[in-house]
């Protein structure tokens, strides 16, 4: 019976539960700020606007092995334009778009004017986890954990514009540097998975974790602990069902992200449920008393 044993015995496996894991404790405080500050659409626009770095780097630098440092190097720009773009609010969804819709484009444009690259775009779309070598995880969990890095190190200030930016800027701190830190921990969420699942399913590891979390926890710290918990189960989760189902043709990166779309889905339900079963304290307050409706009928 296949379980967390087999996968660990098997290395083919091994390399990519490890970076589904690294993966899955980064994308947990980072996925709960994009869920508190309501970064859904610049996380999208990130994912889709490195795209040409990640075709770049695999083109012209070397293979996989150029991936991430050609992603981040796009990344540093769309970043600091959809940061720019944030302070100019009534323009920000529309300019972001244009960004979006653009720069994957180019990275379209650019794979398919490489002929001999053309088979590659549905990896560089949707990943190649089982493919993770030893030489792709030190770049890989580099990136990742410097994204956590800079969310841990701003977290006070981040939960706080989440919730009352002007008190923020009273108490002198620039948005502008935090909304750039924030974003560009999504972009290093985004570069360092790029390698194992992917361009566009990664999206799913910047906004599952946090939204789930939403439905859970009562408080940003409980938020943040549960998303990196929910990223971690769905990683073991997932290698484990391929595992199991080894003789099926199976993406590892697809059932990864079903499996954390069904973990949101679950606890989505469970939280439901006990929402429904548990009494309301203010209509238990506010709800007449045998004595009270006597009164009223006196």
């Amino acid at each position: 019976m296949a379980g967390p044993t087999s996968v660990l015995a098997a290395p083919f496996l091994f390399r990519p539960l490890v970076v589904l894991l690294i993966l899955g404790l980064a994308a947990g405080p980072i996925s709960t700020l994009v869920n508190l500050r309501s970064r859904e659409f610049s996380a999208e626009a990130l994912v889709h606007s490195i795209f040409p770095g990640i075709v770049g780097g695999f083109v012209y630098l070397g293979g996989i092995a150029g991936i991430i440092p050609g992603a981040m190097s796009v990344a540093v720009l769309v970043v600091a334009g959809l940061t720019w773009l944030g302070s100019r609010a009534d323009s920000f969804e529309a300019a972001t778009a244009v960004i979006l819709t653009a720069f994957f484009g180019l990275g379209i444009i650019m794979i398919t004017y490489h002929r001999d690259m053309g088979g590659q775009l549905e990896a560089l779309l949707f990943g190649r986890l089982l493919e993770i070598t030893d030489h792709d995880l030190a770049p890989t969990f580099a990136v990742l954990l410097g994204g956590l890095a800079l969310v841990l190190a701003s977290w006070r200030w981040q939960v706080a514009r989440a919730f009352d930016a002007v008190a923020v800027a009273a108490a002198g701190k620039r948005g502008w540097l935090l909304d750039f830190t924030l974003n560009l921990a999504i972009a290093a969420l985004v570069v360092g998975a790029s390698t194992a699942v992917g361009a566009l399913l990664v999206i799913g590891y910047a906004i599952i974790p946090g939204a789930t979390a939403r439905l859970l926890a009562r408080t940003t710290r409980q938020m943040a602990w549960v998303a990196t918990g929910v990223g971690l189960v769905s990683g073991l989760l997932s290698m484990s069902l391929i595992a199991y189902f080894n003789r099926a043709p199976l993406s590892p990166q697809a059932v990864a992200l079903l499996t954390l779309s069904a973990l949101y889905v679950l606890l989505a339900l469970l939280a439901e449920g006990a929402r429904r079963l548990t009494p309301d304290p203010r209509k238990a307050q506010n709800s007449p008393t045998p004595s009270t409706r006597e009164a009223s009928h006196v």
